[in-house]
């Protein structure tokens, strides 16, 4: 059957990066090369939308010798009527997410919504937690989204991995990954816990938004070309290393908002320790 059968469907700033590039590494698992391929659902933006089940499959070499094909695009996650249309499109399929503290994600996708220019640069994180930016509470209740997946594909078909115990044990996590797809055990890849996409500093966000999100918007489909080109990623990696990266905690909580986090994602922590994720359990 020439269908996608592997998806990595999030979560956002939650280290999808790492475990794409994880994936990608295993001889039997082709991952699309292009992250983000939005062909389900509604989340992305539609000049870069895959209209048609032909032009989404000629991302895939479906006569090589691979097991798996992989989709890696993290916003699936957020919709039961994605789960649904992927559930549809091959019930046989299996999907994977990742996730991560969800105070640090929110963080990390707080100073992300600056680097695309969502919230200006001067916006604190009180104000966007206040009604400028929704999202970052939202994709951070995994127990709101990610239960649909369960639902669905049950959990021989349907894993989540945490992204702090995998940096842990990096080899606990490669086996996992290995034995959940029934594949044969290989290498765990090499520098195998550089991040794929870390979010840029104040100076790279700026960079960011004056080049790279002008001609995401003019031209969508170079820019989709360049997120599977070798040299643009190089370059990216590059910039981030003269400019630098934001940093798990560019912004000091307030006690006043550690308390007010805390007692937002105490469902989610309550979540991830039935995940049986103990990296979360004293939270």
């Amino acid at each position: 059957m020439n269908r996608v059968n592997l998806f990595l469907i999030g979560v956002n700033k939650a280290g999808t990066g790492w475990l794409y590039y994880l994936l990608a590494q295993h001889p039997d698992i082709y991952m699309a090369a292009e992250k983000e391929l939005y062909f389900f659902g509604e989340e992305g933006v539609d000049e870069e939308q895959i209209a048609t089940r032909a032009d989404y499959h000629a991302h895939f070499p479906f006569g090589a010798d691979y097991r798996y094909f992989g989709d890696a695009t993290v916003m699936y996650y957020r919709s039961a009527a994605t789960a649904d249309a992927i559930y549809s499109y091959n019930p046989d399929a299996k999907a994977l997410a990742i996730v991560r503290d969800p105070i640090q994600r929110l963080l990390s996708q707080f100073q992300y919504h600056k680097q695309l220019g969502i919230l200006a640069e001067t916006t604190s994180l009180e104000q966007a937690l206040d009604g400028r930016d929704p999202q970052l509470l939202r994709d951070s209740h995994y127990e709101d989204t990610l239960p649909a997946y369960a639902e669905r594909f049950g959990p021989a078909q349907f894993k989540v991995v945490s992204l702090e115990a995998g940096k842990q044990d990096p080899d606990t996590l490669w086996q996992t990954l290995q034995t959940f797809l029934d594949l044969p055990q290989a290498p765990r890849p090499t520098e195998s816990s550089r991040p794929e996409n870390p979010t840029g500093s104040a100076a790279f966000r700026a960079v960011y938004r004056h080049t790279v999100q002008p001609l995401r918007q003019a031209f969508p489909g170079v820019y989709r070309r360049l997120l599977g080109n070798a040299g643009a990623r190089w370059a990216k990696r590059a910039l981030l290393r003269l400019l630098g990266t934001a940093g798990a905690r560019t912004e000091a909580l307030s006690p006043k908002m550690e308390t007010r986090l805390r007692d937002e994602f105490a469902p989610t922590y309550a979540y991830l320790e039935e995940l049986g994720f103990e990296v979360y359990a004293d939270k």
